[in-house]
């Protein structure tokens, strides 16, 4: 229990160490105008996102898989030039999807995800209806799609409708293995930070977008440093 304890602490202290480093994000970055590249809020992570922008959450969700978020812009930003970040029009959409998503790369395998997504949210009763579920039961609904694992699930549910769940990515095992969490898997790693944190969609989505920031900046040993540092 000490032990369990002790590694809840760790956690805590690194989400403080890393929000003073970097601040607010303000993920997940939506288009605002036409053309432009998605933007971020910092300051808004508690805000409640429109149906649209939830439906353009789900598809750089997707786009994002195995591929950069830089590449991911490019492809928004086609997308929104032609008129296609759009749920009935991404259903019924032709070769123009795959033209629009090709700088995610695997854009057919992609193009093909999201009209399949599209048709199963209509379905559903599109966005508002998938909005009346618990988080479990969504989360559920959201793995039965073809090409949505846990991380892509989870970072929809976040970042799409605020539920308080806590996205586990590489980034987030790389960390947990500096800091010498004994916590390896996906659900054990959810859990400790779930454990840890009050539940927040908020919190758990900043802290996400944070722990991607100190590796993408290659200071997660600074990181670890302070860490250490406050615990002499």
């Amino acid at each position: 229990m000490k032990y369990l304890s002790k590694q809840k602490e760790i956690i805590v202290n690194i989400n403080k160490i890393l929000l003073e480093m970097y601040g607010r994000q303000g993920w997940w970055p939506v288009t605002l105008k036409t053309g432009q590249a998605p933007v971020y809020s910092p300051g808004q992570e508690e805000c409640r996102v429109s149906d649209e922008k939830a439906f353009e959450i789900i598809i750089g969700a997707v786009l994002t898989q195995n591929t950069s978020w830089s590449n991911v812009e490019k492809a928004i930003i086609n997308l929104s030039k032609k008129n296609l970040l759009d749920i009935r029009k991404i259903s019924q959409s032709g070769s123009q999807l795959e033209d629009a998503v090709r700088p995610s790369g695997y854009y057919n395998q992609k193009a093909k995800r999201l009209r399949a997504i599209s048709k199963e949210i209509i379905c559903l009763g599109n966005i508002k209806s998938l909005r009346t579920y618990k988080t479990e039961q969504l989360r559920e609904i959201l793995l039965s799609w073809k090409g949505i694992g846990k991380e892509t699930a989870d970072s929809i549910l976040c970042y799409a409708f605020k539920r308080p769940v806590f996205v586990v990515d590489t980034y987030t095992k790389r960390l947990f293995k500096s800091l010498n969490l004994a916590f390896n898997t996906y659900d054990e790693i959810q859990n400790i930070v779930h454990q840890s944190i009050l539940p927040s969609s908020a919190e758990y989505g900043d802290f996400h977008a944070r722990i991607v920031k100190v590796s993408v900046m290659k200071e997660t040993e600074k990181a670890v440093r302070i860490l250490n540092s406050r615990r002499c």
